[in-house]
C-alpha cells in the first residue's frame, strides 16, 4: 500500500470518528432503481479460488450492524475505468437510454484498439484486508506488475484522441480511479453504536488474511441497477501469454 493511500485511509478513519458515516441513499430507499452505467472492469465476480475466503469475510461483516449492505459475491468487481457513472443516470428516459446505449459500440472499439496494440498478459491481483471508509468498506488491491495502471493510462490517451466521444463521456462521469480497490460493503443506515461498530470492524479486518487471484480477461460491463446489482457483460477482452 502506498504512503498516499495509507494517509488517505487514516484521514478517513479520523473523519468517521469526528463526523460519522455517509449512508447510501439508493440502498436505503431504492436499491433496484433503474440506472445506466458503462465500466471497464475485472474480477466480476471474484474468482472461484476466492469464494470461500470472501464468503467468510462477508458473513463477519454482515454481523456488524443491521444497517450494513454487504455485496453478495455475484456483485463483486473491480472498476478499472468508469465511462458512464450510473449515479448520473438514474431512471433514464427511453430516449436518453437509447442515446447512452448508442455509445457502447464506440467505447468497445476504442478498448479493442487498446487490447490489440498493448500486449497484456494474465496478471496477479493481491487483495488486502478490508479498510473502513466513510461511505463504504473496500478491499485495497495490489497489482505489482502494473497492468491496471497501464490500461487506465492508455485508455485515457485513446479516449482523449476521440474528441467527440471523450466530451460525451466527460459529461457522463468519465473517471479512472486513482487506486485499485473493490467495494464490498455500504451502509443503508448509520450504526447505532459507532465505537462498537468500528471496534468490531477492526477485529474482522485483523483476522482477514490477504487473498489473490489471476485476471485472465478484462470486461466491458453495463450497470443497470446500483453497484452491479444487475450487470451485464457486453465485451470480453481475453489476456493470453506468449
Amino acid at each position: 500500500m502506498s504512503n498516499e493511500s495509507s494517509e488517505y485511509f487514516a484521514n478517513q478513519r479520523r473523519e468517521i470518528e469526528e463526523q460519522g458515516f455517509i449512508t447510501d441513499e439508493l440502498l436505503a430507499t431504492d436499491p433496484d432503481c433503474p440506472v445506466f452505467g458503462i465500466n471497464l472492469a475485472c474480477a466480476y465476480p471474484f474468482s472461484a479460488s476466492m469464494e470461500a475466503s470472501y464468503l467468510a469475510l462477508a458473513a463477519e461483516l454482515a454481523k456488524l450492524d443491521e444497517g450494513v449492505y454487504v455485496y453478495p459475491i455475484w456483485e463483486t468487481h473491480i472498476t478499472i475505468v468508469t465511462f458512464l457513472n450510473f449515479s448520473l443516470h438514474r431512471r433514464p428516459s427511453p430516449q436518453l437510454l437509447e442515446e447512452l446505449r448508442s455509445w457502447i459500440g464506440a467505447i468497445s472499439e476504442v478498448m479493442r484498439s487498446l487490447f490489440d496494440t498493448e500486449r497484456i498478459e494474465p496478471f496477479r491481483l493481491e487483495f488486502q484486508p478490508p479498510v473502513l471508509l466513510r461511505k463504504a468498506v473496500i478491499l485495497p488491491v495490489a497489482n505489482p506488475s502494473g497492468e491496471i495502471a497501464r490500461i487506465r493510462r492508455r485508455a485515457t490517451q485513446l479516449l482523449e484522441g476521440n474528441k467527440e466521444l471523450h466530451e460525451k463521456l466527460l459529461r457522463g462521469g468519465l473517471n479512472a480511479p486513482g487506486i485499485i480497490h473493490s467495494t464490498i460493503m455500504r451502509l443503508k443506515k448509520a450504526p447505532q453504536d459507532l465505537p462498537r461498530f468500528t471496534a468490531g470492524f477492526d477485529a474482522v479486518a485483523a483476522a482477514t488474511a490477504p487473498f489473490t487471484m489471476t485476471v485472465r480477461e478484462i470486461l466491458l460491463t453495463l450497470e443497470t441497477k446500483p453497484y452491479m446489482r444487475e450487470g451485464q457483460i457486453v465485451q470480453r477482452y481475453g489476456l493470453s501469454s506468449l
